[in-house]
């Protein structure tokens, strides 16, 4: 899934996990998770430090969830599926790993980010969460600092679910719940079916509003670039 041009395949393969302790295991063992991980950690102690909890946490802590669905709808159809010949692919090299995964959907090593990916995205996050919350944060007129660590914890928290769920649809687990049956479901019918579609990862809101969430997957034909992009 990874947005660097780094060589991170491997021999360890998705459909080998079958149980929920087998998926977990391998998101704890690795990198990215631990590197996100950490970051949710020191800012949930640092927010829990600055205290001053307030009405305005529930309101970012909303918002961010239903910001999530966009900004992955956005970064996986810019970023990951960028042109061959884009500026981005060519000098930054955005969409090369997601690439490979598309080519290899079961290599765990294409699944999970790299830990320079997930130390950029935390990094990314900081600066999307100022750029929308402090703005309404002085709007509302809450506490500025507890509230902007809220809304970053919660920006963090949904890198950190990101990265579960994007490993957990590719393993041979099946969910109890019907909401992560629905995400496994979809995300399979984007690489098997047709990559321009199905976008969301944790959430299908961007594919609902931006109509890339057909009513059945008969209505978008085969495509023949699934795999290759």
């Amino acid at each position: 899934m990874g947005i660097l041009n780094v060589d991170r395949g491997s021999d360890e393969r998705s459909d080998a996990l079958r149980t929920r302790r087998d998926v977990i295991g391998t998101y704890l063992s690795h990198k990215s998770p631990q590197v996100i991980l950490t970051g949710v950690t020191i800012i949930a102690v640092v927010r829990l430090l600055v205290g001053s909890a307030s009405w305005g946490d529930l309101v970012v802590v909303g918002l961010t969830i239903l910001l999530t669905g966009f900004v992955e709808w956005f970064l996986h159809l810019v970023l990951l599926h960028a042109p061959e010949d884009s500026k981005r692919m060519t000098k930054f090299g955005t969409g090369s790993g997601h690439r490979e995964h598309h080519l290899d959907p079961l290599n765990v090593g294409w699944i999970m980010l790299g830990p320079q990916d997930a130390f950029i995205f935390l990094l990314l996050l900081m600066g999307w969460t100022a750029a929308w919350s402090l703005p309404l944060i002085a709007l509302i007129g809450v506490p500025f600092v507890a509230t902007y660590l809220t809304a970053l914890l919660a920006a963090y928290l949904t890198l950190a679910h990101y990265e579960w769920v994007h490993l957990l649809v590719h393993t041979r687990y099946r969910a109890r719940s019907r909401y992560y049956r629905r995400l496994a479901a979809n995300h399979r019918l984007h690489h098997y079916r047709n990559e321009h579609y199905w976008l969301g990862v944790t959430s299908n809101l961007g594919d609902r509003m931006l109509r890339t969430l057909p009513a059945d997957k008969s209505d978008v034909a085969l495509s023949d670039t699934a795999r290759t992009l």
